[in-house]
């Protein structure tokens, strides 16, 4: 004969053995280290990084493969970063909106590595100051061409707002494909 187990009784007995096997909540210190940027963690490896990215030249409209006098196209200088080397590249932006100050970007990756994962991190830093801004996840949706959303300051937005494809970027790119390093 079955007794029936009243539902209340089965969720509290889950509740109670998953509390029972969950780890202790981090603390205070610890999740504020958690939100910290990349940049602040690893100031040493960002220190080179920007160093790097600073050096790279883009050669703009004129050096495109086919170009289009009818869309003139301005490129991102673009340092891939991987735990264990790095490599430059470009990126042209194929789409670019920023309304209610959230960023809605597409772009190209030229010369991305073979074995980039499906999501990467990407960290902007303003042309002008060679200053991270913020970083967002960008996901591939096909051939090196990847997609990110994020929010920005109000100062960035504002900045942003009237930006089009064809316009000069006010960003470099950091691209972290291993995020652990």
């Amino acid at each position: 004969m079955k007794t029936a187990i009243p539902i209340a009784q089965l969720l509290r007995w889950r509740l109670a053995l998953a509390e029972a096997e969950a780890p202790p909540a981090p603390g205070a210190t610890r999740l504020l280290e958690l939100v910290r940027p990349w940049w602040e963690v690893l100031p040493e490896r960002f220190e080179k990084l920007i160093q790097r990215l600073g050096a790279i030249e883009v050669a703009y409209g004129h050096a495109m493969a086919e170009p289009s006098p009818a869309r003139p196209c301005h490129r991102v200088a673009v340092l891939i970063a991987r735990a264990s080397e790095e490599s430059e590249s470009s990126a042209r932006v194929l789409y670019l909106a920023v309304r209610d100050r959230r960023l809605r970007l597409r772009f190209h990756l030229e010369k991305a590595p073979a074995n980039l994962p499906p999501t990467v991190e990407v960290t902007f830093i303003s042309e002008q100051s060679g200053q991270p801004l913020f970083c967002a996840p960008a996901a591939v949706s096909v051939d090196s061409e990847y997609r990110l959303e994020a929010d920005l300051s109000a100062e960035l937005a504002r900045d942003w707002e009237q930006l089009k494809v064809m316009d000069r970027m006010p960003f470099r790119f950091i691209v972290r494909a291993d995020t652990t390093s």
